[in-house]
């Protein structure tokens, strides 16, 4: 324990130490932006403080250590208020870098940020207008609130001049995030079940702070950028109680509190559900109530309730994006009920939390219900020239092939052999779960798996695709049990990239260029008869429940910045390929243990023996002499791809064109005018009017 209580000491002590520093290094630090009412999420980050220290001073390390030991001896202790278990080693922490996120109502908020990637909130909060020994024990209340749904303080850190809290980073972002996203952005869709979620576990964490401290506990800053993602997606509520230690007035343009409410003296339980009104008609309209800078303009949506019962038409008010699904308008009109009595302008009419949590969770259930009150449907997506039914699925043979990171497959032999996938932990209804397997059953590849046919109920999920009759990548790289691995080609090797890469790229432009595979690796790779890379299991990252990287079977093929599934990408499928590319030049897995029993990824080793790069490679490769210039190639295309900064990663049609420059494919042949013709024809089809 001793250590971990070291560990936020010098998490903190890092922080103050780079703003000393900085200081040191320049005669005038740069202030930062003020971003009034900023997202701290990371979909909204504000990238205005940059806490690293110039590398040009020849006496750069011996100034840094010397001003590190100087401080380090006068900076207070950093208390720690709850059970934190570090997931990482951080011996180098006194070099992490901060990050400002924004300013809020109360205060800045950085990321500091670990050479691992690994990331936490640091709260530096405005003047604070109490004693040192109130501060201490208002914190020791808001650190006593243990809740699923509540983000937990960690620790915090006090002095005359400085006052910090520290969190968890939240990896999902916010809810403002999710809900409004960036200036330019497309916004994807968000189903009805994810918001009810984020409604819900929102209301949990409220009513638990209602409850402590007597039932005297009150937030006061209720709103969608204090809303985070748990671990089972349902809302989670920050920045607990800062309205009982900090005195401010509320800015008019914010029309999240409630109207008696003009400073940090008028918040009370009831005007946290009255903020609480205001969140819920934030998800059902998907407007935002507060001026975020570079984000959507501020509605005032009381007003819009207003409209509803003026007779204004309903598509004004609801998101047209839900208005698309008839079987939960009913659930709206209730979730609306439930907010016109929140924002009830007397307190006295308004419901207590506690009473909200309840009318929100029946709806959950009634919700949960509808979803998967049908037997089940099969569905075929091949045109329909298949022979078999579902029931030959119940009654065949069925021989297990793996259990992956979304579910477990078989191989079931019917009038031919199939692939069935059973998935576990599918968190969409059966609509979603039926509009996102068309997309996928659209897609006509010969560097894709095609889907054959799907099957939902309350008790299975399951995607039926035809057997390739060849072995994974990863297997004919790393064997299997009782088997050895195979001799591959260098040429074979590069085939399968290409392939795999060619078939990544048309999923990449799929669902207006948004769809991600999300479970990019080699044991979801296999070969067609040119002995070309095909991909499979496309897509199903998107219906599944967020896997955390811990209890990811493979966990390193996971992009750096992903903390679970929830966040994937097309960057980070990039990153994911980047890896499955390090497997075929050294012939390694994506992991392996270390005999202290340390877990190494296969890009932490790369990197380790780069400066010797002959090192890395497979030993069958060093006998391809011709080849040398051809395979050092690919390894810095590898090396783009695990580029820590997803936004430095290449373009995965761009990864397509440079590993088929390297193979010296003729460049008139069938396969690439194929890919190059359907490149431009999907850049040409937005700007074609008939």
């Amino acid at each position: 324990m001793s250590r971990i209580y070291d560990n936020w000491e010098r998490l903190v002590a890092a922080v103050l130490r780079k703003q000393q520093l900085w200081e040191l290094f320049h005669e005038q630090s740069r202030s930062p932006s003020i971003c009034s009412e900023a997202s701290s999420s990371s979909s909204s980050s504000f990238r205005d403080v940059d806490f690293a220290i110039p590398r040009s001073s020849s006496t750069y390390r011996q100034e840094l250590e010397e001003a590190v030991a100087k401080s380090q001896k006068l900076l207070p202790k950093l208390v720690v208020i709850s059970d934190f278990r570090s997931a990482f080693d951080v011996e180098e922490v006194f070099l992490a870098s901060a990050e400002l996120l924004g300013r809020g109502t109360f205060g800045s908020v950085y990321t500091a940020v670990m050479d691992n990637g690994v990331r936490f909130v640091v709260k530096r909060l405005n003047s604070v207008n109490i004693s040192e020994l109130e501060f201490k024990r208002h914190m020791d209340i808001v650190g006593n609130v243990r809740h699923e749904n509540v983000t937990q303080l960690r620790a915090y850190y006090s002095s005359s001049d400085e006052k910090l809290m520290l969190y968890d980073y939240h990896s999902n972002g916010s809810m403002y995030a999710l809900l409004h996203g960036q200036t330019g952005e497309n916004l994807s869709h968000v189903d009805w079940e994810t918001r009810l979620r984020v409604a819900i576990g929102a209301a949990r964490g409220i009513a638990e702070m209602h409850s402590q401290n007597g039932g005297k506990l009150v937030h006061g800053n209720i709103k969608s950028s204090n809303i985070f993602f748990n671990a089972q997606s349902y809302g989670c509520v920050s920045d607990l109680g800062l309205t009982n230690i900090i005195e401010t007035t509320f800015m008019p343009t914010a029309r999240c509190y409630a109207p008696e409410v003009k400073s940090t003296e008028n918040v009370s339980q009831e005007s946290d559900v009255y903020s609480f009104g205001i969140l819920l008609l934030e998800l059902l309209t998907r407007k935002s109530p507060i001026h975020v800078p570079s984000g959507p303009d501020a509605v005032n949506l009381v007003k819009l309730v207003n409209s509803i019962q003026s007779k204004v038409r309903t598509s004004r008010v609801f998101d047209a994006d839900l208005l698309k699904l008839p079987t939960i308008r009913e659930q709206m009109v209730k979730v609306l009920q439930i907010v016109i009595s929140c924002i009830a302008k007397s307190t006295k009419k308004r419901p207590k939390i506690s009473e909200v949590v309840n009318m929100l969770e029946n709806l959950g259930r009634m919700n949960t219900r509808n979803s998967v009150s049908f037997t089940g449907k099969f569905v075929f997506v091949d045109d329909g020239s298949s022979k078999f039914e579902f029931e030959d699925l119940l009654h065949a043979s069925a021989d297990v092939l793996g259990k992956g990171t979304f579910g477990t497959s078989y191989k079931l032999e019917l009038d031919t052999l199939v692939v069935v996938k059973r998935l576990k932990g599918v968190n969409v209804t059966f609509e979603d779960f039926q509009q996102h397997m068309e997309v996928i059953g659209r897609m006509r590849h010969d560097n894709v798996a095609e889907l054959k046919a799907y099957y939902f109920s309350k008790d299975e999920v399951l995607l039926v695709y035809d057997y390739l009759n060849q072995e994974s990548v990863s297997a004919l790289l790393h064997g299997k049990i009782d088997t050895k691995k195979t001799m591959l080609y260098w040429e074979t090797r590069l085939q399968i990239a290409i392939g795999a890469a060619r078939g990544i790229a048309h999923i990449h432009r799929q669902d207006n260029r948004k769809l991600k595979h999300g479970n990019i690796k080699s044991s979801n790779i296999f070969l067609n008869e040119q002995r070309y890379g095909i991909i499979s299991d496309a897509g199903v990252a998107n219906v599944s429940r967020p896997i955390r990287r811990s209890a990811m079977p493979t966990p390193g093929y996971l992009a750096l910045e992903l903390e679970d599934t929830k966040k994937v990408s097309q960057a980070s499928d990039v990153f994911s390929f980047g890896v499955v590319l390090l497997e075929l030049l050294t012939g390694k897995p994506s992991q392996h243990t270390a005999k202290d029993g340390e877990v190494i990824s296969l890009v932490e080793w790369v990197k380790s023996v780069l400066a010797n790069h002959w090192l890395v490679f497979d030993i069958e490769l060093l006998r391809y002499q011709n080849d040398h210039e051809a395979i050092e190639r690919v390894l810095q295309i590898a090396m783009d791809c695990v580029n820590f900064v997803p936004e430095n990663r290449p373009k995965i049609n761009e990864v397509v064109k440079m590993l088929e420059e390297i193979s010296g494919i003729d460049t008139w042949g069938p396969p690439y005018i194929e890919s190059r013709l359907e490149n431009l024809l999907e850049d040409l089809l937005p700007t074609l009017t008939l």
